[in-house]
């Protein structure tokens, strides 16, 4: 009987240990990178058509520019897409947030926002270039704004291009959360209003970071949700609160997205992607691409610590890197 007992105890430990080994691998580890850290928070990566080069842009630094020829490192801080700032008469303009470069028609396309924390008083603007090499970007200005008591927020903007051939531009920010617009074949002059397309009202609440993405017969809209920042140590939100990311898919660019139990993105709806999990604290600001030298759709977002001296600090956000197993239909990330 005691040696049945102990068979069973045994039995019962092992598939626990089993299970929060599950628990802990339920997502894998970025890619390690090589050389010397480089500041990153809602980068956008793109390969240089002509050469393959890797460009990674993020926030402040005037909308930072840092390269790379493989793409676990080393990277190279180089430079700024707006080194003056941005033409925009806005606060915050001298403080570029969460640039989205995209390749269309021969031309690099650098979508930013202008604004301050806590402020509607926002304005989405663009710049262009051939190369996408620093000194080489025209900004061309404003292309939408916001203002107080509006019922979406201009930031974190996202270009795609719809089953019609028309760049919609998806963003948006608290409040509302995320809207989309078309615009018009000038990649710049709005076409239509803004719609909603995500709205999460369960605490906590903030959705922004809105990134669409066509794979198959599917355009899937990914979202970040949660605090993303200014995380105190000794303070920490409750495990689950900080940033993580969720998506949805619909037939069209412009929804409406379900996720995997068929729940509107505009009623809460959302399939988890990435949470915190290990080193990794708070991932979002999320975009994909396509990797020409491995032919793999490569998901791309920023994360703290959570271990260490650099534990939880901002100016430690770093670059995160996993493939996409879209077997499935829905996205799975895996090592790469």
């Amino acid at each position: 009987m005691m040696t049945r007992l102990t068979t069973m105890l045994s039995a019962l430990c092992l598939s626990v240990v089993t299970l929060s080994m599950g628990a802990i691998a339920a997502y894998p580890d970025p890619l390690p990178l090589q050389g010397a850290h480089v500041y990153v928070h809602d980068p956008s990566l793109i390969q240089r058509q002509s050469d393959g080069k890797y460009f990674l842009f993020t926030s402040h630094d005037k909308a930072g520019i840092i390269t790379a020829d493989n793409l676990a490192g080393p990277w190279t801080e180089v430079g700024s897409i707006l080194p003056s700032g941005s033409s925009i008469n806005l606060p915050g303009n001298d403080d570029i947030w969460a640039p989205d470069v995209s390749f269309h028609n021969g031309v690099y396309y650098a979508y930013y926002a202008v604004s301050t924390s806590g402020s509607q008083n926002s304005g989405i603007g663009l710049a262009t270039s051939t190369s996408m090499n620093p000194g080489t970007w025209t900004d061309l200005g404003l292309v939408f704004r916001t203002q107080t008591n509006d019922p979406y927020n201009a930031i974190d903007p996202n270009l795609i291009i719809d089953e019609n051939g028309t760049p919609v531009l998806t963003f948006g920010s608290y409040w509302g959360d995320i809207y989309q617009f078309n615009l018009q074949s000038d990649f710049k002059t709005p076409a239509t209003s803004p719609v909603q397309v995500a709205y999460n009202s369960t605490a906590p609440s903030p959705v922004e970071g809105s990134f669409v993405w066509k794979h198959g017969n599917f355009y899937y809209l990914f979202t970040s949700s949660g605090q993303c920042c200014s995380f105190d140590p000794n303070n920490l939100p409750p495990p689950g609160n900080e940033y993580k990311v969720f998506v949805g898919r619909s037939s069209s660019a412009h929804g409406p997205f379900v996720d995997k139990n068929g729940v509107d993105m505009r009623n809460n709806g959302g399939t988890l992607v990435l949470a915190s999990h290990g080193d990794v604290f708070a991932p979002g600001g999320e975009g994909i691409f396509t990797d020409s030298k491995s032919g793999r759709d490569i998901f791309v977002y920023h994360y703290l610590h959570s271990q260490g001296s650099i534990a939880y600090k901002e100016e430690n956000s770093t670059l995160g890197l996993n493939a996409i197993d879209w077997s499935s239909g829905w996205p799975v990330l895996t090592s790469i």
